[in-house]
């Protein structure tokens, strides 16, 4: 029988499955609405689809509830924003990288919060899957601008979104923590938008088929198994199989969009897979450093003799 370690990482990789397929689906609805009007709608529809539907928790939600989600979505907005207008200043692919090196600021993150070190084979996964990274999405020289800044400041929003549901998820329920997050960057895209952008008119039914496609299987479905699966499993395990989702962007994109799929993606796609491997797997080469722990269910327990 599958331990609940296992189950809640092969969910999060059905996470990255979806967020993956997501880019093919979202490019086109990026060509006929603006990005913060796609987030606001996207993100508001989640959130009262899921008030509807769980409403009597949502009646119990207390103060404390608020805090933990706000938190949480505070990350998860920042990290869009961040990342959707430092791509109007950069290139997709750099875009791409600089996203993902969140890979490796996650356990570094987690130990200056908690104080708890994660183990050294997160480590050394993190940087095959930002070698892979390289591989997969830099195809130009690499010279840094206030987009790159801009996509290096979601990398750190981002890793604070994924440790900190690490750290509430245990401790509060995680459909009222992904309630919370949902309406609290559903809010702030939708105060942008109205600010900045020109409203949506005449958004088409395909359009609306895309967002509702990220509306139930990106956000609502996504971040709820997120928010249950990191009860389960460690900060940097999430971190390491969430960015799986370049590379199941790339094999979507080749698949559906007829997009070139070169050695060099083989090869990044492959340093990816064995960084997640290698954090899987943690092989009997012994590695110096403090204990490693594990998380369950709110309760810091020794790890288990691997």
């Amino acid at each position: 029988m599958l331990k609940r370690g296992t189950i809640a990482d092969l969910a999060l990789l059905l996470v990255a499955v979806v967020w993956g397929s997501n880019f093919v689906i979202m490019k086109d609805a990026l060509d006929h609405i603006t990005p913060f009007a796609y987030l606001g709608i996207r993100f508001t529809l989640s959130f009262l689809i899921m008030v509807v539907i769980f409403w009597e928790r949502v009646k119990k939600i207390n103060v404390q509830d608020i805090i933990a989600g706000s938190i949480i979505g505070f990350f998860l907005f920042a990290g869009f924003a961040t990342q959707t207008i430092g791509l109007l200043y950069t290139t997709p692919g750099k875009s791409g990288f600089i996203t993902g090196i969140n890979v490796i600021i996650v356990p570094f993150l987690y130990y200056m919060v908690t104080k708890k070190f994660p183990g050294w084979w997160p480590l050394v996964g993190g940087i095959f899957a930002v070698i892979g990274l390289g591989f997969l999405s830099l195809n130009e020289s690499f010279n840094i601008n206030i987009g790159d800044l801009l996509t290096l400041m979601c990398a750190f929003l981002f890793a604070g979104h994924i440790v900190s549901i690490g750290i509430f998820a245990p401790r509060r329920d995680p459909i009222i923590l992904t309630i919370i997050q949902l309406g609290f960057t559903g809010i702030v895209n939708n105060l942008i938008a109205l600010m900045w952008e020109p409203l949506p008119v005449g958004i088409s039914p395909g359009i609306w088929a895309a967002i509702l496609y990220a509306v139930v299987f990106c956000t609502i479905g996504a971040f709820v198994i997120q928010n249950v699966a990191q009860r389960y499993t460690p900060s940097t395990h999430a971190a390491l199989i969430l960015c799986l989702e370049a590379v199941f962007a790339v094999i979507f994109s080749y698949l559906f969009w007829g997009e070139e799929l070169t050695v060099r993606m083989v090869i990044g796609c492959v340093f990816i897979f064995a960084g997640v491997t290698v954090t899987e797997l943690k092989p009997g080469l012994p590695m110096l450093g403090p204990p490693r722990v594990k998380e369950k269910r709110g309760k810091i327990l020794p790890r288990e003799t691997e």
